[in-house]
């Protein structure tokens, strides 16, 4: 199984050539074309029963003098090719679509985001955007275990450790996010950094594979005895995994600073060169511990 652990120290690198560069620079202003307006779309399915969102909005321009917005009153439903579930706006959060809170995915199937009653670019013509993701087997957790480790001294910390058995059937994609006292410590995709494959360990067991890491230098990850650790192990498809990898690229710093510019990120929505953003299906496995180590 392949972890991406190594990603934030190269963007310290960065962040800190980019303060330094920056204290010898001259303010230079750069005319910046704006482009048209596109739907944003952002949704998810999960074996999770629970209200299912899908959030819909607009772009904006590259320094944010004319933001999007929010897109009110569309049509939304997600279909798996028998049951098509009706989404509501929640009259909380404009712009944020909701299924009933009885509504789960089921492994092996292939569900489609329809939405409808939508004029982004306000010619007066409605518009219809799709996007289907398969949702893959749940891959079901033993146990986890969490241990310290101040095995190197500039990065202090804990590791949560997998025993699982890889269900196998061909290549399987997985994110892992990490829960403190039933709080998500990654709630962003550019905290995403933790996703994996089975290369290497198809249908074999996990026994103590260590699969992520607390940091020491993060105070809601920190930990103490009787603290509840929960890892979630998601089983993702490759379309996603590499949607997550184009988000973080483009979200922190270049590599090196004079990198060539920015690309789009992937999507599945379609028409896709009227929209941006990413509808996806994912099984979800959890399971937790008590720390008790001093």
């Amino acid at each position: 199984m392949k972890i991406f652990h190594n990603i934030f120290p190269v963007l310290t690198i960065a962040l800190s050539t980019m303060i330094i560069l920056g204290s010898c620079s001259e303010k230079v202003d750069f005319p910046l074309e704006n482009t048209y307006v596109r739907l944003v779309v952002y949704g998810e399915m999960t074996t999770d029963t629970m209200a299912h969102t899908v959030k819909l909005s607009k772009s904006g321009d590259a320094l944010n003098e004319y933001p999007g917005g929010t897109v009110s009153n569309a049509s939304v439903t997600i279909s798996d090719g028998s049951n098509v579930f009706t989404l509501h706006e929640s009259l909380k959060k404009l712009g944020v679509y909701e299924t009933d809170s009885s509504v789960y995915g089921v492994p092996d199937r292939t569900y489609t985001l329809h939405i409808s009653n939508v004029d982004v670019n306000g010619d007066g013509v409605m518009e219809e955007y799709t996007a289907s993701s398969f949702l893959p087997k749940e891959d079901p957790i033993d146990s986890i275990t969490v241990i310290s480790d101040n095995s190197n001294p500039h990065f202090k910390g804990w590791l949560i450790n997998l025993f699982a058995q890889e269900i196998g059937g061909g290549r399987n994609f997985y994110l892992m996010k990490a829960y403190k006292n039933d709080i998500l410590l990654t709630d962003s995709i550019y905290e995403y950094t933790n996703f994996a494959d089975n290369t290497g360990f198809e249908g074999k067991y996990y026994d103590g594979f260590s699969v992520y890491r607390l940091s020491n230098d993060k105070l809601d990850e920190r930990l103490t005895k009787g603290d509840k650790v929960t890892l979630e192990m998601d089983g993702i498809t490759q379309d996603y995994e590499n949607y997550i990898l184009g988000f973080i690229l483009e979200y922190y710093p270049k590599i090196p600073i004079f990198s060539g510019p920015s690309a789009n990120v992937p999507t599945n929505i379609v028409p896709k060169d009227k929209a941006v953003g990413f509808f996806t299906a994912y099984s979800v496995y959890r399971k937790s511990v008590v720390y008790n180590e001093e």
